[in-house]
């Protein structure tokens, strides 16, 4: 049922992640874990608990005591969400939460602000410091955006762009930082037919970073299937399986899963 684990020590590491609301559970302690330069796919129904778990992740949510995530053998769990930035953990969104009116750079360049070590009178004091990493970061910018396709268009307000584009924008603004895991919730949502095939090109960018690790959800089981390497199914707040869609078997099992809310 689990694809053969690797010597290398995992990337990510996600253990005994439980989460409630007002009594009612909503992930039921959830475990897996993700290596370097790995695609693992996150399927299940609407209210299976997918973007809840990324939440727990990136520290929007608050995990109960017993559990423990860990990135490159680091405790994530107790840290807050900007110090999760910090230690290699990004996303995109799949409300995009870009700023309308504002520059394709100057969005892109936002998902570098966790990363300025300096405060206001910490710039005051040492200007050069403040302009030097103003200097990095927009390096890194012009980096993204040559990566996506963005360069041309690095001005325009993202007011003014289509859906197909802004999700390039987002993907830019979540690599910016140069993360160790990235986090795609949905990224297809909202997307013609003709226009998916955009987020199988938006995986390939992500993984161009060295050793980047995507954890990707998605409801387009053809979609997914074709560019993960492992897939989780959640139901219910828990997970019920996992495997290889690459694999005949696996992937028969797999949509089974998925389709009866429980292991086939």
């Amino acid at each position: 049922m689990t694809p053969h684990p690797s010597q290398d020590p995992p990337l990510l590491d996600v253990q005994n992640v439980s989460l409630s609301f007002g009594g009612i559970d909503v992930l039921k302690n959830i475990n897996f874990s993700v290596r370097e330069s790995e695609v693992v796919g996150l399927i299940g129904p609407n209210g299976a608990g997918k973007s809840a778990l990324l939440n727990c992740i990136v520290g929007v949510y608050p995990t109960q005591r017993n559990a423990r995530i860990s990135i490159d053998g680091a405790r994530l769990d107790r840290l807050p969400a900007y110090r999760r930035a910090r230690a290699g953990v990004s996303r995109t969104f799949q409300g995009l939460n870009l700023i309308a009116e504002r520059s394709v750079l100057d969005n892109v360049l936002l998902g570098f602000t966790t990363h300025f070590k300096s405060d206001v009178l910490g710039s005051l004091i040492r200007p050069w410091a403040a302009l030097r990493a103003e200097t990095h970061a927009r390096e890194r910018a012009s980096e993204m955006l040559a990566l996506c396709g963005l360069r041309e268009i690095w001005g325009e307000r993202c007011s003014q762009l289509p859906l197909g584009v802004l999700r390039r924008v987002d993907l830019a603004r979540a690599l910016v930082g140069r993360p160790k895991l990235l986090l795609l919730d949905e990224p297809a949502s909202g997307l013609s037919h003709d226009e998916r095939p955009l987020i199988g090109n938006m995986v390939a960018l992500a993984l161009a970073r060295e050793k980047l690790a995507v954890v990707w959800i998605e409801h387009d089981l053809d979609l997914v299937f074709s560019e993960a390497q492992r897939a989780i199914v959640l139901h219910h707040g828990e997970k019920i399986d996992e495997g290889n869609p690459h694999n005949t078997h696996e992937r028969s099992r797999l949509i089974a899963s998925y389709k009866r809310g429980r292991l086939s």
